[in-house]
């Protein structure tokens, strides 16, 4: 992710140095490649390293900050991981949070999937360069509202294709089969709709999730799913906790 962002601040310098120089031919075309920069680095002019180095220093001093000390790794895992539904469980509270809804009905149910999770969180502290490493894309939280039936066919999904990180629900399955499907602590009712918080990859249908299409209402939040990791894991951190979370078993199969 710091190379990301590095790679993102040389390019600015360079636009920002064809502009100025009104003499110079016109820049038409940029190309850009990843640089590590670090003491072994060989392959960077001087030069640059040192015109970035106050960049860089700045970047790290930001990314290494403490957010919250955790008295246990976060895994990813299926049918469920105690990463998966830590994040989950923060991405929902942090939503409502935020959600200021018109009908005043918050969101019930956060689902995401295993691959967006691109990094674990290890025990001992975490920092905001975790949480840019768990969440390096600049996804944003949609709200979409669908039918109790189009609810429980994505949880259908979800149970015959192993699980996914979720929170809001709880189920129960024998084989690849739904036995129980509890929302909130209750039942789920083909005839409501349900409010489910989801990153923009899969409220398109991502990872084949086609449920999503046609909602009822989509809503996009602008607050991206990172800052309300971080912004959970600053407000526990505040309180005096450390990360301490277990699965639950939200999702078991018999």
């Amino acid at each position: 992710m710091i190379q990301f962002i590095i790679r993102h601040i040389l390019l600015i310098c360079l636009l920002s140095f064809a502009v100025c120089c009104s003499t110079a031919p016109k820049l038409k075309k940029v190309e850009t490649s990843n640089i590590e920069i670090n003491n072994q680095s060989s392959l960077i002019d001087n030069e640059v390293k040192n015109m970035l180095q106050p960049y860089k220093s700045k970047l790290d001093l930001i990314m290494n900050e403490l957010l919250i000390t955790s008295e246990q790794p976060l895994l990813k895992g299926l049918p469920e991981g105690n990463l998966g539904d830590f994040v989950c469980d923060a991405i929902l509270k942090k939503t409502n949070d935020f959600y200021k809804p018109e009908d005043n009905i918050p969101v019930s149910i956060c689902l995401l999937n295993n691959g967006g999770l691109r990094a674990e969180l290890p025990k001992g502290e975490i920092t905001r360069g975790h949480a840019f490493e768990l969440m390096p894309f600049e996804n944003n939280i949609y709200v979409l509202t669908i039918t109790g039936a189009k609810t429980k066919q994505l949880f259908e999904y979800i149970v015959e294709n192993n699980g996914a990180p979720f929170a809001g629900a709880r189920i129960k399955a024998k084989g690849k089969k739904i036995i129980e499907l509890k929302i909130n602590g209750q039942d789920i009712d083909l005839n409501k709709t349900y409010k489910i918080t989801t990153s923009d990859y899969l409220a398109s249908g991502g990872d084949k999730y086609y449920f999503f299409k046609d909602p009822i209402k989509t809503e996009l939040l602008k607050y991206k799913l990172r800052d309300a990791i971080i912004d959970h894991l600053v407000e526990e951190n505040k309180k005096g906790k450390t990360l301490i979370f277990n699965t639950d078993g939200r999702i078991k199969y018999e």
